[in-house]
């Protein structure tokens, strides 16, 4: 009997890594996802609720680009390089705020506050308001250069 628990179990796990998901650990254990050697970088946060408005205190100092994206959103995941590329060429000069849409419901009132209706938008925040123009999209073709002239009018 204690065969087949075990074969059930390898069975599962196999399945679940198959799909995308993970197999069953000990409480205790963390994910690997949690786990950073390379020292955060402050000019890079990921908003939520919790730190709305700290965020936008922040933004009485530095811009700060109000990245909306989702990890299942194909635009934004093209956008994302040349955002880390740039913020990383621009040494700190802005802040990366990353709201996460993925989840249906995840960081809707922030979202809401600023109607965003389609993603990948960044919105350009300064003294806690928005100031200028917005991105909305990208294009593969003319994107990367439109990007780098927004970002160099913050």
């Amino acid at each position: 009997m204690g065969t087949r628990i075990r074969m059930f179990a390898a069975v599962a796990a196999m399945t679940a890594g198959v799909l995308g998901g993970a197999a069953a650990t000990p409480a205790s254990a963390a994910p690997a996802s949690y786990v950073s050697l390379a020292p955060q970088d402050e000019t890079v946060v990921d908003v939520t609720s919790a730190n709305y408005d700290q965020v936008m205190e922040m933004s009485k100092t530095k811009p700060v680009v109000l990245d909306f994206y989702a990890s299942w959103c194909g635009p934004c995941q093209k956008m994302a390089p040349y955002l880390e590329k740039y913020h990383t060429a621009d040494g700190g000069k802005w802040i990366w705020a990353k709201v996460d849409l993925s989840e249906q419901g995840q960081n809707k009132d922030i979202a809401d506050k600023y109607g965003i209706e389609y993603i990948p938008t960044l919105i350009d925040i300064s003294a806690g308001q928005e100031k200028g123009s917005r991105v909305v999209g990208f294009d593969e073709g003319s994107g990367p250069d439109d990007l780098r002239t927004w970002l160099n009018n913050l």
